[in-house]
Formats: structure tokens, sequence, C-alpha cells
């Protein structure tokens, strides 16, 4: 908890009032750096804020969530760990190069200025965390 007993602030407490997020995303932030699951915590953050990625054009909307039920995996129910793996697969083919990703993103039915703001988010909540010191250089 973030206040103990006394209406005082914990060590939690005092990380949370350092960071402008909502309290939920602060506290899902700062575990996750402290049990060494960052990463998909800051997308799963990141996201919250934005629109999903997942395109679903009118004449193609069977496609486009054959295409999500792909990410997602066999028998997976949680759209957060969807997105963490629509994410992590448009970062290995924008890594791959412009030709990739644009394959990637017509195949996955995914948008690209989404995955760009999340990234975005992504790397501003990254600065925050080192800011107050919760990161390891």
């Amino acid at each position: 908890d973030a206040i103990d007993a006394s209406d005082e602030l914990t060590p939690l407490g005092h990380h949370l009032a350092e960071l402008p997020v909502d309290a939920r995303l602060g506290k899902m932030m700062l575990y996750g750096a402290m049990f060494s699951c960052l990463d998909p915590v800051l997308t799963i953050a990141a996201g919250v804020g934005f629109r999903s990625p997942f395109v679903s054009p009118m004449d193609k909307r069977d496609e486009a969530d054959e295409a999500k039920r792909k990410i997602a995996g066999h028998g997976a129910t949680s759209d957060h760990l969807t997105l963490v793996r629509a994410y992590a697969g448009w970062i290995r083919a924008k890594a791959r190069g412009r030709g990739f990703e644009r394959d990637f993103l017509a195949k996955t039915f995914l948008s690209a200025q989404t995955l760009r703001q999340i990234s975005e988010m992504r790397q501003q909540y990254v600065e925050l965390l080192d800011q107050i010191g919760f990161l390891r250089s």
C-alpha cells in the first residue's frame, strides 16, 4: 500500500508520488522494475493510454480478427499479453528493415502510428523511472 495506518506515505507511496502517472500504472511499473519484468510492463502501461493498435477494416474484419488470434496464441484471453506480443513482433520486424516492418504491419493489421506512440510513451516511462533512481545503470 502507498499509505500506512497512520495516513503516512510508505516507501512505495514516496516512489509513486514522484511519478506523474495514475497510481495503478505507477505501481505496475515500479513492481515491473523490482521483479525484472519491466519490458512487457512498459508496453502494457503505455498501451493503456492509447487506442488498440489492431485495426479492423470493414471489408477485412475476419482476416483482422484471425491475425489478432494468431498473435495472441492458442487459448490466449489476455488483451494485455496480446498487445505485448504484437509490440514485440513489430520491434523485431522493424529491426530487420522497413520492408519487413511494412509486411508485418499489413499481415497483422497493426497501426504503425499507434505502435510508435506506444514506443514513445514507453521511453518516457523509462526516463521517469530513471529520474527517480529506479533503474540500474
